[in-house]
């Protein structure tokens, strides 16, 4: 369901009090990157499988509301579950929306799941056992994906508990990497679930890029390789991948106009992505297109080589132009125009 607007008290009222898990966007009509918000949410609703309610409101026309909420700038997002705050993202930080939407929803999952089971009575059930390990995975591959390095340990970085926890944090940290965890034992249904997906009875467990590294031993091995370590995101940004960073420079210039969408020309796989290429197309412009959804490396890195968290994006001899919403802007110019190749008529 995509993110949708609230314009009274009563329907905020509403929104916060229904127990499932929710996001509220504290939105300025004046801030541009409250846009990007709305777009990044309403993508992160379509890819993960997770029960997240969304909507925003004009912080400026609602002040009680933010005032109530302690909101001091645009765009804030405050999260909720059982009706009560849980977390908070200031700012457009696009890895710290997506790590957040994520653990809220997944947390509020299997707590609704514990309280079902401890239900005497019930009745018939919604799901059926293979839907309900499809569920799962879906969670545990939204947890995994949720950060490029991710680690699910007994405890958490500032407190770990247990030894081996303990020791993959202090190496992880004496190499400046960046990371995100999860405490295991804050869910259970996450921890045995994912032992089975994995293949690994033990924690902490690793994960680079969705797939596992492995447990303290394996890592620590690993860390004998500077390789291995010039590939992982360090703290304050520097990634170490000049191969993917070179990948990406060569695509986004392996034509004059290149489009980065969900999908092709002939087969657009979201609404975003139909209308830019229709737009295009109208045009008659002369372009080709990269399908995001065939390569999660390029998907990932490419918002962070670009800085701009959502697809469709479109580039001009090798530089952003922007999403749909700027690209309609500029076919609206005949300077922009003139410059794109255009397909001359036979």
């Amino acid at each position: 369901m995509p993110i949708q607007e609230l314009k009274t008290g009563e329907d905020v009222a509403a929104f916060i009090k229904d127990p499932s898990p929710a996001v509220l966007h504290f939105f300025a009509t004046w801030a541009p990157s409250c846009e990007q918000v709305n777009q990044l949410l309403d993508d992160l609703l379509a890819e993960i499988a997770l029960p997240l309610r969304a909507a925003y409101i004009d912080a400026e026309a609602l002040p009680g509301i933010s005032l109530n909420f302690k909101i001091t700038a645009a765009p804030t997002l405050v999260f909720f579950s059982n009706g009560k705050e849980v977390d908070r993202v200031d700012g457009f930080i696009p890895k710290e929306i997506q790590s957040k939407v994520v653990l809220v929803a997944s947390r509020s999952l299997s707590q609704s799941s514990s309280d079902s089971n401890s239900t005497i009575s019930s009745p018939t059930p919604s799901l059926t056992p293979e839907q309900e390990k499809d569920a799962l995975n879906n969670r545990l591959k939204s947890l995994i994906t949720s950060h490029r390095v991710m680690l699910f340990m007994k405890g958490n970085p500032s407190a770990p508990r247990c030894g081996f926890s303990r020791t993959i944090v202090d190496l992880l940290n004496s190499h400046k990497i960046e990371f995100g965890s999860f405490d295991i034992f804050s869910d259970e249904t996450v921890r045995q679930g994912l032992k089975e997906y994995s293949n690994w009875p033990t924690y902490p467990q690793l994960y680079l890029d969705g797939e596992l590294v492995g447990g303290l031993d394996v890592v620590k091995e690993e860390f004998q390789d500077q390789g291995f370590i010039d590939g992982l995101p360090k703290v304050g940004g520097g990634s170490g991948k000049e191969d993917l960073e070179k990948r990406l420079k060569d695509l986004v210039s392996s034509h004059r106009l290149m489009l980065f969408m969900k999908g092709n020309k002939e087969t657009p796989k979201c609404g975003f992505s139909r209308t830019i290429v229709e737009l295009l197309n109208n045009a008659r412009a002369d372009f080709h297109t990269f399908d995001i959804l065939e390569d999660e490396e390029v998907r990932q890195g490419l918002k962070e080589f670009s800085n701009w968290p959502t697809y469709p994006q479109l580039y001009l001899d090798g530089e952003l132009i922007g999403g749909l919403d700027v690209v309609k802007e500029e076919l609206l110019d005949t300077h922009f125009l003139r410059q794109i190749p255009r397909i001359r008529n036979e």
